[in-house]
This record gives structure tokens, sequence and C-alpha cells, in this order.
């Protein structure tokens, strides 16, 4: 029975373990990393290699060059608002349409027990000593999760941690503009800056 050689199975066990990745489609990736030249392989050796410089943000945990990434070091935006997201990718999708200029924090998840996913894994402790240390600055916490059970259950736990802490800020979650069970990385730019505007409070 035929089988690949052992440093290529290597390469496709390796691509498998991504997101989305299957082993069909595993093995479709490396066979066409493996036809392309030698300087084409080195570079992208090389682009690897330069992610380990890559890092969380100290204060709001997007990805960063730096300590502070460069939205934390922006002193001009608005330090009354925080909006919390699942994860670093949000950032982008909500900074394309042009409607939030406050700070962000990421929660690098949601809660799901099925998952073995409980609040102590998230960035939820953080957040809260994130608001309160802030004496008042930070007033509104935008809770910009999906609408889903997850993202329900996140925001209902982040709202009565923040209740229970005594901190004076006001909390609101997009509005549903955005489609129940949707994620908002793929939603239109005019779909969530509209959610963004008419955001509720909770």
């Amino acid at each position: 029975m035929f089988t690949y050689p052992h440093k290529l199975q290597k390469l496709i066990n390796e691509i498998s373990k991504l997101p989305g990745i299957g082993p069909r489609m595993a093995e479709r990736i490396a066979i066409y990393i493996m036809k392309k030249d030698a300087a084409y392989i080195d570079n992208f050796k090389e682009t690897l290699e330069e992610i380990k410089k890559i890092h969380f943000c100290k204060r709001c945990y997007n990805v960063s060059e730096n300590e502070l990434c460069t939205i934390c070091e922006d002193t001009q935006r608005d330090h009354s608002q925080l909006c919390v997201i699942e994860s670093a990718e949000d950032v982008l999708t909500i900074e394309k349409t042009g409607k939030f200029k406050g700070y962000y924090h990421i929660l690098q998840g949601l809660i799901n027990p099925l998952s073995n996913i409980l609040p102590d894994d998230l960035r939820i402790k953080e957040l809260i000593e994130r608001v309160i240390s802030s004496n008042g600055q930070i007033k509104e916490l935008i809770l910009a999760v999906n609408h889903t059970v997850e993202g329900d259950v996140t925001s209902l736990y982040i709202s009565g941690f923040m209740k229970d802490a005594g901190a004076s800020v006001i909390i609101s979650r997009l509005a549903k503009g955005l489609p129940t069970g949707s994620d908002i990385r793929y939603a239109d730019e005019i779909t969530l800056g509209q959610a963004i505007l008419e955001r509720k409070e909770i």
C-alpha cells in the first residue's frame, strides 16, 4: 500500500490542524507547497518564523508587534467607550465600518461549557479590572459579540459581573440588525455599522 514520504505526511498532518482544513484540503495544500521552488519555500518558512515576533497587546489582547497595539497607542480615540469582542479578527471588521472610535477589549473566545471554555479561560477578569481601574473614564461597554447562545451567555455573564463589581458603566450590545446566529466577521460594513449605531443598553 502506497503512503506519502514521512516528511510530506508530517506537513499534511500539521496543515490539517488548521481551522476549517480537512485531510483532503491539507493534502492538496501540502502537494502545492512541495511543487513550488526552493525560493518560495524559503520565503514561506521565513514568514512563519516572523510570526514568533507577534504577540498579544498587554492591554486589550489584540495582535501586536509591541507591548501595546497601534489602537491602544492612539491617544486620539474615545476613552469613554470600550468595545468588547471575541477575537482579534473582529477588530478589523469593526474598524472597516468607520463608526467606532473607542478602544477594544478582546475576550479571546466566548463562554461555551460544551467545549470546556469557562469564564476563567477568557479575558473577563482583565476586562473587569480595566473598567474599575479607569476610575470612571470608561463610561460604556459595547458588547460586540455574535447573537448566538455562546454570545448571549457571555454577554449576560459580563453584565452580571459588572453589576456585582459595582462598576458604574453603561452596558450595551449590538442591535439585532445582525441576523441571529451570524458571525460579525462575515457581515457587510453597512449592516455592521448600523448595528453599532443602533446598539441597545442591556
